[in-house]
């Protein structure tokens, strides 16, 4: 059985932050680039992911795909910290001899922006570690636009 849930991205991670996004290869043919149904060229961003866990912030290496017809990456600066548009992660069971024996997650979004600062989903300020607020990310596109 698969399953995709949406992840609300300000709420389950402190950061996000963008190490490069390279054109997904083809199963068994590297010099392919993959591509949708429709023929939009598949890409796939590799990001660190912070999150607390047992009161200690943990930094994990994810991959999100996305479809997009040029490098979604383009003009992002490596460890910048960016929002994923349409954050989803798909969870699939691993099978055998009829039982569950684990499971397959993958993550995916529909695009990527650079974002001055991460706010909690419901739109109020967050303390930094310094003790300072930081705005949400649609008050910092406000306060650039």
């Amino acid at each position: 059985m698969i399953q995709n849930f949406k992840i609300d991205q300000a709420a389950t991670f402190a950061s996000v932050r963008l190490l490069s996004v390279e054109a997904k290869a083809v199963f068994g043919d590297n010099d392919r680039q993959e591509t949708t149904k429709d023929g939009v060229p598949k890409w796939e961003a590799q990001l660190v992911a912070g999150f607390r866990q047992f009161g200690k912030t943990q930094n994990e290496i994810i991959k999100a795909s996305m479809a997009a017809e040029h490098d979604p990456g383009e003009g992002i600066a490596p460890a910048t910290p960016v929002e994923l548009i349409d954050f989803e992660i798909g969870v699939m069971e691993k099978q055998r001899d009829g039982q569950v024996v684990g499971v397959q997650v993958w993550y995916r979004c529909q695009g990527i922006r650079p974002i001055a600062a991460t706010g909690s989903s419901n739109g109020t300020d967050r303390k930094t570690r310094n003790g300072s607020t930081s705005a949400t990310s649609s008050e910092a596109a406000e306060a650039v636009g």
